[in-house]
């Protein structure tokens, strides 16, 4: 794509957007991608555990750490989200949590085996940041394209993720250990240059970030906050609860995507050591798998998003969902390095497609002037559910710990998080996504400050 100052077509009042901006837009999910992939997926959950922590008991504090910038995100994000429309400045907050989430990855370079309370921490804080940032950049999605186009840009932000997520690894695959850390217990693994990598993931997330930090544009309305802005947007958030609950459409996708999302983000944070633990994966193996996984996810990601202007949102999450569910039938079912290849290339197909469909939904039926505050209850209802899925698995699977049958573990708890899929589907089955596109239109609950109108009946 090159930068033409390209308007997009105005539909139902749409603002344009150029190529430069929508080119941007896409590249940060380029920037963001070798933190998850890198620091949360393939490498630094299962160093965390063997070498931070050193044994199990690494399990149930990363899963600890995982949960609770989740919590923080889930407890922030609808009163940033507020701040973020009611200023109008949602690219100085996105710029805010790409900073905090840099700097507190590249502390965990600095942390070593023993470091157990400082890993914690950083690893919290980058998570929040991480995560959190997502609130402001999503909300820029139906300013940019009309509704019709809102699936093909979403599933594009989420294939360039895919694709940096393929060329981060490619860049530390020469630095991370090809044999995982012997974990003895008393004896402190020595560290090698693998410890580098937050640094480098630090700079990657940094120096991609920057095209949409300096190009976008904030198009929402602009209002100096003054004096009681914390009220001000408090009260917004409650106005945003109380339209959530009464757009039903609305609130449905938010508790099947709460199910979904609970058991895809714990896989995501799990499936290192999982293979580790149940299939004697290296780090090597591990940085191999989610080469070819990124592969195969990026034009899946892009490919779902087509698929969802053509058939509609509520069809192609479905077919989503039910593709997770054979992933997590085969994640309990597989013997051998060879049989997973195959289960993680299926879940290849879907691991971004799901939440780029969701999140494309959500665009399309949320009403336009308050955005961010309905993609803030997105984060709201998926990192809430994050709370809970790697908490289970961690404590799951230290409870069945059996040194007889190290798979033991990880196989029971990675069924009992997987059967969310499930449930997830059938909330989604209540789904009308036609109906939450007439809601969108229609005018939102509650009287806007200074008005003296009343609220609209609830929306069914």
């Amino acid at each position: 794509m090159t930068a033409v100052a390209e308007p997009t077509p105005a539909e139902e009042g749409e603002p344009a957007s150029t190529r430069a901006e929508r080119f941007a837009w896409c590249l940060f999910d380029f920037a963001n991608s070798a933190f998850p992939t890198v620091m949360v997926t393939v490498f630094f959950g299962k160093h965390f555990r063997d070498v931070i922590v050193g044994g199990p008991e690494g399990e149930r504090w990363w899963g600890r750490a995982i949960s609770l910038s989740m919590a923080i995100v889930a407890v922030s994000s609808p009163l940033v989200g507020a701040l973020a429309d009611r200023s109008g400045r949602k690219r100085p907050l996105l710029g805010l949590y790409v900073l905090v989430c840099v700097l507190a990855t590249a502390g965990l370079a600095f942390v070593g085996p023993g470091d157990l309370l400082p890993a914690f921490a950083l690893m919290v804080v980058a998570n929040w940041a991480f995560e959190g940032a997502y609130v402001f950049y999503n909300a820029f999605l139906p300013e940019l394209v009309p509704a019709s186009r809102v699936g093909r840009l979403s599933g594009y932000g989420w294939a360039f993720g895919y694709v940096g997520g393929f060329f981060a690894l490619l860049l530390i695959r020469g630095i991370v250990p090809a044999e995982a850390h012997p974990v003895v217990p008393g004896v402190a693994p020595a560290l090698g240059p693998e410890r580098w990598i937050p640094l480098v993931v630090a700079g990657w997330y940094a120096l991609f970030a920057l095209p949409v930090l300096l190009l976008l544009k904030d198009r929402g309305r602009r209002e100096a906050l003054g004096r009681g802005w914390v009220g001000r947007s408090f009260r917004e958030v409650g106005k945003t609860a109380r339209d959530v609950v009464r757009f039903r459409q609305v609130l449905i996708l938010l508790v099947s995507y709460f199910l979904a999302v609970d058991a895809l983000e714990t896989v995501i944070s799990f499936v290192a050591i999982f293979t580790g633990t149940v299939l004697r994966f290296t780090h090597g193996d591990n940085t191999t798998l989610f080469i070819l996984m990124n592969v195969v996810a990026a034009p899946c990601a892009f490919g779902f998003g087509h698929l969802l202007d053509r058939i509609g949102g509520k069809k192609t999450l479905v077919i989503a969902l039910l593709v997770w569910v054979s992933v997590v039938v085969g994640s309990v079912l597989v013997q051998s390095k060879t049989q997973f290849w195959g289960v993680a290339t299926l879940a290849a197909l879907v691991i971004g497609s799901t939440q780029s469909s969701y999140r494309a939904v959500l665009a399309r039926i949320a009403p336009r002037e308050r955005t961010t505050q309905f993609m803030a209850f997105l984060a709201v209802s998926g990192k809430a559910s994050a709370i809970l899925g790697p908490t289970l698995y961690g404590e799951i699977s230290n409870a069945f710990h059996d040194p007889a049958q190290p798979g033991r573990g990880p196989r029971i708890a990675i069924a009992a998080v997987g059967s969310m899929f499930l449930l997830s589907l059938l909330v989604l089955s209540f789904f009308d996504e036609k109906k939450a596109r007439d809601h969108a239109r229609e005018p939102l609950s509650g009287p806007a400050e200074g008005s003296t109108s009343g609220a609209p009946d609830a929306r069914r």
